[in-house]
């Protein structure tokens, strides 16, 4: 058999595999709505394919979803009989294709590999959940790190962090098993030329012999015991403007303030999760921009990076603020530069438009919790239902309150048509 008779054939018997698969789902959509398993008293349908035709119980829970998306889908559902498209992608866009995107979403799983139709619903399916009110807030106070100690004295861990942070520790830790490599390597090919032989595990067979999560265990400790050795000073490279090691790419149209998030091109960390509008705010409020001018997805310039905060203004504003300028917070290390007005809705880089502020008041304050408004040369910081924030402030009970009034400060809040001001979701900026 020739080479290309080899690969038609295959390619035929695949498509033949796909109409089967449409096949079989419309007879277990009809097995579902005549309900003709339930004589011998199974739970459901799932049940049913659980038991007769060998499917494990996830499975046969996902094939009847698909048969029963299928009806209200014409363009996926002619595609898949046709043996045009795979079960593996109708799997996939069965879970956010409408009457209003089909054809569209159809035209990308066509045009792309099975992995590329995951990777694309996944992301959409993120854009959509972040959408909801404070969804990246939550993340983010369900950040969670536990650990025990096994019997056998092994440290056990679990952990849940949003995705701008985790993005960091993944990034970390690639950063390190890449230079334990370069290391191990290294003293492999030193034992070659005579020497003695590296530890078990070393050499040139790390990168081989050794797991990869293994090798993951391997930086996450050499990451402590380097922080350890040498932790990082309070005026370090912490506070510079590109302490952000995470490349996100968004839109301008999402950075903008009330700006509406596409879909089909969220922000996304590089080869990571979706972030919330809000989140990718507060990233690029004190971050290193670099502007890409594209036409359908191909860039036709590249800009240079800029840094939003230089150094010398960044050393002006912490001589200012001290740290933290939210009232009663302490905190005068790891702290941003937050621009009050986003210079992307056109606020200005400069000393009066910026305020230091703690990574947790940071992430407050882009994500709906709290605002701030000018005073003159000061800055006041509000609750997002208005009530002002004071020294020694405790949280109210009530909404809606202020600690006093000011028709000045009234007035400060308010945008020029006398409508008061309103951030992200509508809430007070």
């Amino acid at each position: 058999m020739s080479v290309e008779s080899l690969h038609a054939e295959i390619v035929a018997l695949c498509a033949d595999i796909h109409r089967a698969e449409y096949r079989l789902l419309e007879l277990i959509a009809q097995l579902d709505a005549e309900k003709s398993w339930r004589h011998e008293a199974m739970p459901s349908c799932a049940h049913w394919l659980n038991a007769h035709c060998g499917l494990d119980l996830v499975t046969a829970r996902e094939k009847v979803r698909i048969a029963h998306a299928l009806p209200r889908l014409p363009l996926v559902r002619e595609c898949f009989r046709s043996g045009e498209l795979s079960y593996s992608k109708v799997r996939a866009i069965t879970r956010v294709a409408g009457r209003e995107n089909e054809a569209e979403i159809v035209a990308m799983a066509r045009a792309s590999t099975a992995a590329h139709v995951a990777r694309n619903v996944a992301a959409m399916r993120q854009a959509d959940r972040l959408s909801e009110s404070k969804a990246a807030y939550d993340a983010y106070r369900h950040r969670t790190f536990t650990c025990h100690t096994e019997e056998d004295g092994t440290l056990l861990f679990e952990g849940r962090l949003p995705a701008d942070q985790g993005a960091l520790l993944v990034q970390a830790l690639d950063r390190a098993m890449e230079w334990l490599a370069r290391g191990n390597n290294e003293r492999g090919s030193e034992a070659q030329l005579g020497e003695a032989a590296p530890a078990e595990g070393c050499g040139g067979a790390y990168l081989t012999e050794v797991p990869h999560a293994v090798r993951r265990a391997d930086a996450l400790a050499m990451l402590a015991e380097r922080f350890l050795a040498e932790p990082p000073e309070a005026d370090a490279g912490l506070n510079t403007a590109d302490r952000f090691q995470i490349t996100v790419h968004a839109s301008a149209e999402a950075l903008l303030e009330h700006g509406l998030v596409d879909p089909d091109d969220p922000p996304q960390i590089e080869d990571g999760p979706v972030l919330a509008a809000e989140s990718l705010r507060r990233i690029a409020c004190d971050s290193a921009i670099v502007r890409i001018l594209e036409s359908d997805g191909e860039p036709l310039d590249v800009g240079r990076k800029t840094r939003v905060i230089s150094p010398a203004l960044r050393r002006a504003l912490k001589r200012r603020d001290r740290g933290c300028r939210f009232p009663s917070c302490t905190n005068t290390r790891f702290v941003d530069g937050h621009h009050v007005t986003h210079w992307a809705d056109g606020g200005a880089t400069r000393l009066d438009n910026l305020v230091l502020l703690c990574r947790h008041h940071h992430r407050l304050l882009h994500e709906g919790m709290y605002y701030i408004v000018k005073d003159g040369a000061g800055f006041i910081f509000c609750r997002g239902d208005g009530e002002e924030v004071s020294e020694n402030f405790r949280p109210s009970r009530t909404t809606g309150s202020r600690s006093r009034s000011d028709p000045d400060r009234d007035r400060a809040r308010r945008a020029p048509d006398g409508r008061r001001r309103t951030g992200a979701r509508g809430t007070p900026c």
